[in-house]
């Protein structure tokens, strides 16, 4: 913990251990930045941040509550009155807001939605329906919109006047509200003041549909440097921006929901779980792996009657060489993949391309890891024919292992299954699999040519 932050919340344990601490409270956090007020929470018990919480005005609330990570912010909800929870909303950016609600039962969002202001209540009604990780889940209905007949001094007027949050873009709207144009800020003040705006705006507009996935929606903004992307619905009617704080906040979810899923778990079972209930999540995927090691077991019990047992033995050394380097090669080559998915930087169009690359890199690495451990086994055992079958099976276990591992995420993709989830255990198991048919089979190939 910064020492800052620790100075702070001694200072802020040694108020709330007073009797009458609410004066004192406020003037410690007063000039706390949100962010660290937050973190600062995540130390005190759910009895104590709720007192600080309760202390805090509601525009000072509706800066920290977004800051929290998710499971104290549900604890905290559940202390708040729902009439305080209503104000604090108010002041809130309507997408934060909307996230707050969706983590509270229904009818309590009930309750709090008819204790708020009642066009408040209705734009957060709205963002309630849309999926949650959807464009229309993570949007703000809050945007600077203009007719396109309005001239410039007239906008600027009404930027001045207006109280919505970061403005990037102004947008130009005909008399249904349609979405005609974008203007940046820097062009409107440098425009003409008798100019019409849709004599200058960019008609050319980069947009999204409310039903557009949050992926995608970060994907267009990386793309084309925007800070806002603005969101309309089937009609190009305009209902709200996604600002680049919110995509951010998406490409966090979405790297540690991937992370996480590879490892057969999510955020939730890490923080929430109880321990059955996560076991019951993380088994399936374990077991895959265990039945992968029953049929390599089963391998080896087919080659054991081909071979001669001294001979067995020889290969035997270096099967944990073999699969643990098909297992790397595949892991990297899939990770690449499943990363490149995520981003949008790959596609099923790439599939050709990606797959010769990643076989191209496999067969390279493969020859000279091969050539490393040949030349290894052949010194140390003093027999030429083992250090070929050595060779030649890491060359062949990792080139096939970059294939598999480029082709599974992809094929995966196809077939609409996510290949965060699926990929890393099925490319570990079955690399291990090819690579002792490999092995194997080249031994027993090499062995049957020498008799």
């Amino acid at each position: 913990m910064r020492r800052k932050i620790q100075r702070k919340l001694s200072l802020i344990k040694g108020q709330l251990a007073k009797e009458d601490s609410r004066q004192g409270l406020m003037r410690l956090v007063g000039n706390v930045h949100p962010a660290d007020l937050a973190e600062i929470l995540n130390y005190l018990e759910r009895e104590e941040g709720s007192k600080i919480l309760n202390s805090l005005e509601p525009e000072r609330a509706a800066l920290v509550l977004p800051e929290m990570d998710k499971s104290l912010e549900r604890d905290l909800l559940q202390t708040l009155p729902n009439s305080q929870l209503s104000r604090i909303l108010e002041a809130m950016p309507s997408d934060n807001a909307a996230d707050i609600l969706g983590e509270l039962p229904e009818d309590r969002t009930t309750r709090v939605l008819s204790l708020m202001e009642k066009e408040e209540a209705e734009d957060l009604s709205q963002l309630l329906k849309y999926d949650e990780e959807s464009a229309g889940g993570i949007m703000t209905a809050d945007f600077f919109a203009l007719p396109g007949k309005m001239t410039v001094k007239e906008a600027i007027e009404r930027l001045r006047r207006s109280d919505i949050e970061a403005i990037s873009y102004a947008y130009v709207v005909d008399e249904e509200g349609r979405l005609m144009g974008v203007l940046s800020l820097r062009k409107l003040i440098t425009a003409p003041a008798q100019t019409e705006l849709k004599e200058i705006m960019d008609s050319e507009v980069i947009r999204v549909t409310t039903d557009v996935d949050q992926e995608e929606v970060a994907n267009l903004v990386r793309k084309y440097n925007l800070r806002a992307i603005p969101v309309v619905d089937i009609t190009n009617i305009l209902v709200g921006r996604v600002t680049v704080d919110d995509v951010l906040d998406v490409v966090e979810e979405e790297a540690s929901e991937d992370i996480y899923r590879m490892a057969g778990t999510d955020e939730e079972e890490l923080l929430n779980r109880g321990i059955f209930r996560a076991i019951r999540v993380r088994l399936p995927w374990l077991i895959t792996t265990l039945v992968g090691t029953m049929l390599c077991a089963f391998v080896i019990k087919v080659f054991n009657a081909a071979i001669e047992p001294q001979t067995l033995i020889a290969l035997l050394i270096f099967i944990p060489a073999i699969m643990a380097m098909g297992g790397n090669i595949g892991i990297q080559s899939s990770t690449i993949v499943v990363r490149g998915l995520a981003t949008g930087r790959i596609d099923l169009s790439h599939l050709w391309k990606v797959l010769f690359r990643e076989i191209r890199i496999g067969a390279l690495m493969g020859l000279v890891c091969g050539m490393v451990v040949g030349t290894v086994a052949q010194l140390w055992q003093k027999e030429l024919f083992l250090g070929l079958i050595v060779a030649g099976s890491m060359f062949t276990a990792i080139t096939v292992a970059a294939t598999v591992g480029t082709l599974v995420p992809l094929i995966l993709k196809r077939f609409n299954i996510d290949p965060a989830v699926a990929a890393g255990p099925f490319v570990t198991t079955s690399n291990d699999i090819t690579g002792l048919l490999i092995y194997f089979g080249l031994a027993t190939w090499l062995l049957s040519l020498l008799k």
